[in-house]
């Protein structure tokens, strides 16, 4: 069996809330459908994602090709693998939610964030918890 080529590293994203919205949304369909079920035809219906935000994120501009690559790093996995692997999309879709709390409770319009990411082939994932580095408020761009 040939080695998976997983690239695991940490980049930032700049979106809005709404954005994060939509990032969090597009995430829980990832692992509901494609690291849980496994089922690449529903992901690709379900995934709720901008073709923007699509091309920043995941690397693809396409929904068919995020839930290919999904299903097919999956099946790729160990058990314990997939189990690391869904711990961790729920982490980061926990922290996205959190993110968006925080910048609508403090008026902020973009935040600047650092998550772990996971390169698979074409595709890769948000895999934990982000670091919020800025944030657009009011008065321009600050550091947290």
């Amino acid at each position: 069996m040939a080695r998976t080529k997983l690239k695991q590293y940490v980049d930032t994203i700049t979106v809005d809330q709404d954005e994060l919205d939509e990032l969090a949304g597009a995430m829980q369909d990832i692992l509901k459908y494609g690291v849980i079920k496994m089922d690449d035809n529903k992901l690709e219906t379900n995934l709720s994602i901008s073709l923007a935000l699509a091309g920043l994120v995941f690397n693809l501009t396409r929904a068919a090709g995020i839930a290919v690559g999904v299903v097919a790093l999956v099946l790729s996995l160990s058990t314990d693998l997939r189990a690391d692997l869904e711990k961790n999309i729920r982490i980061a879709i926990d922290d996205m939610h959190d993110t968006r709390r925080f910048m609508k409770r403090n008026g902020y319009r973009k935040v600047k964030l650092e998550f772990p990411f996971m390169d698979y082939d074409d595709i890769r994932l948000i895999t934990g918890k982000g670091e919020a580095l800025r944030v657009l408020g009011k008065n321009g761009w600050e550091t947290l």
